[in-house]
C-alpha cells in the first residue's frame, strides 16, 4: 500500500514537471516569436503571428492578433455599439461609428429578438438587464467612463470568478456604458476561478480585453481550422495573459462571434480569421448584436 501511494506521488511529481517545462517552453515560443508589428495610429499597435509547425503553442496551430491601445498616447474614446432587434457584423458596427478598432462584444440571443444576455447599458440608458442564467459568463464587465476610458470589473472582487447571489451586481456601477461578460481570467494578476465545464473546457476561437497601467488589449485567438487554427480553452486563454504580463482581463463573447476590425487593415477591415464560414480566411464574419470600439478624435 505504501509502495503504491509513493508511486502514485512520484508519477503526480513528474506529470506537474512535464506540464511545468511546456508551460515554460510555450511561454517563451510566445515572449519570442517574430509577431507581425505594425503601428495603425499613434498609441495602437497590432501584434500577430501564427504559431504553428515548430512554433506552435499548446501543442496545437494557434492564431493570435493583439491590439494594444496606449490611452495616454492614442487620441479617441472607448465606445459601445448596440443594434436590438438586428444583427450586424463587428466591421459594420465599426465603420458606421467612424471607429479605428473594434472587436465583437458579448453574448447575445441568435435568434428574434437578437437581444443581449447580459448586463448592457450604453450611453447610461440599460439597454438589457440580465438573464440571470448566464453563471460565470457574466460575473465581470468592460466598464467605460464618461470620458472614453475603459477599465475591466469583476462582480466580486475579493473573489473574481465567483458568482454573486445578487445577479444584478452591474446596477451598481455609475458608468454610463457597461457591457458586462465572462468568465473574468484575471484580477489584479491573479488567477480567477475557474468551473470544469465544457464551455470553459473545450478549445473555440475567443476573444478577451485585458488592462496593464494605461494599456489595453483587444485579443483574439482564432479557431475551428484544424489545420491552421484550432482555438484554446479558458485556462490556456488565461495562460496568454500571463505570458502578456496583463493585470486585469475578461473573455468576451467568442466562437464564430470572435471578430478584430481595424480600419484600412483589409478590403472589410477584419484582421483576423472568424470562423463562421469554416475557411481559414477573413470572409467568415458573423453578425452581432453588439460590438466594443475605440473611435478617433
Amino acid at each position: 500500500m505504501l509502495r503504491r501511494c509513493f508511486l502514485t506521488i512520484v508519477l503526480g511529481v513528474a506529470l506537474c514537471s512535464v506540464l511545468s517545462a511546456q508551460q515554460t517552453s510555450d511561454s517563451l515560443k510566445f515572449v519570442n516569436a517574430p509577431w507581425s508589428v505594425k503601428e495603425l495610429a499613434k498609441g495602437i499597435v497590432l501584434k500577430q503571428f501564427h504559431f504553428t509547425g515548430d512554433n506552435k503553442i499548446f501543442d496545437s496551430h494557434q492564431y493570435i492578433s493583439i491590439l494594444e491601445i496606449d490611452s495616454k498616447k492614442a487620441k479617441g474614446r472607448f465606445a459601445l455599439a448596440n443594434d436590438p432587434g438586428k444583427i450586424t457584423p463587428t466591421s459594420k458596427f465599426a465603420k458606421d461609428s467612424g471607429a479605428i478598432v473594434a472587436m465583437n462584444g458579448t453574448f447575445y440571443n441568435m435568434r428574434p429578438p437578437y437581444n443581449c444576455v447580459c448586463y448592457f447599458k450604453k450611453n447610461g440608458v440599460e439597454v438589457f438587464d440580465n438573464t440571470e442564467k448566464m453563471a460565470q459568463r457574466d460575473n465581470g464587465a468592460v466598464v467605460i467612463t464618461k470620458k472614453g476610458k475603459m477599465y475591466v470589473e469583476a462582480a466580486d472582487m475579493d473573489a473574481p470568478g465567483n458568482i454573486l447571489e445578487n445577479q444584478k451586481w452591474a446596477q451598481r456601477i455609475d458608468e454610463p456604458n457597461v457591457m458586462c461578460s465572462g468568465p473574468v481570467l484575471m484580477i489584479d494578476g491573479k488567477d480567477a476561478r475557474l468551473d470544469e465545464n465544457s464551455f470553459n473546457r473545450n478549445r473555440h476561437p475567443r476573444s478577451a480585453v485585458a488592462t496593464k497601467g494605461k494599456k489595453i488589449y483587444l485579443i483574439t485567438v482564432d479557431g475551428r481550422s484544424a489545420e491552421h487554427a484550432q482555438g484554446v480553452s479558458l485556462w490556456e486563454f488565461t495562460a496568454i495573459m500571463h505570458y502578456l504580463g496583463v493585470e486585469d482581463a475578461i473573455n468576451l463573447d467568442g466562437g464564430g462571434s470572435t471578430t478584430l476590425y481595424a480600419e484600412g487593415e483589409s478590403e472589410s477591415g477584419v484582421i483576423n480569421h472568424p470562423s463562421d464560414n469554416r475557411k481559414f480566411d477573413k470572409e467568415g464574419e458573423r453578425h452581432i448584436v453588439n460590438a466594443l470600439l475605440f473611435i478617433g478624435k
